[in-house]
């Protein structure tokens, strides 16, 4: 008995001794900037725009950071998340 306790406290114990993963601290990076861009629209009285509404888009601002998240100014003064890219090799796709 004793002995199947103290495998489930090393257990719970190497669990919490776990260093995070990347992909948790990139989710809540996105999280916090997604939150940071909300606060910032809604401070100014605009609401967030839509992350993918189809339409083009005219851009004001393409560099610019609002508390260490990189975010994009439409025309209308709004604020919005930049879309996600992938950072890996290109591929060829079929002209449509």
């Amino acid at each position: 008995m004793k002995q199947v306790a103290l495998i489930l406290t090393m257990g719970v114990l190497s669990l919490a001794a776990a260093p995070p993963n990347e992909s948790d601290a990139a989710a809540n990076t996105k999280v916090k900037c997604g939150y940071v861009i909300q606060l910032a629209n809604a401070a100014a009285g605009r609401t967030t725009p839509k992350a993918d509404d189809g339409k083009p888009a005219l851009i004001r601002a393409v560099d610019k950071r609002l508390d260490g998240c990189p975010v994009l100014m439409m025309a209308d003064g709004k604020l919005k998340a930049p879309p996600a890219f992938n950072d890996g090799p290109a591929r060829q796709s079929p002209a449509h």
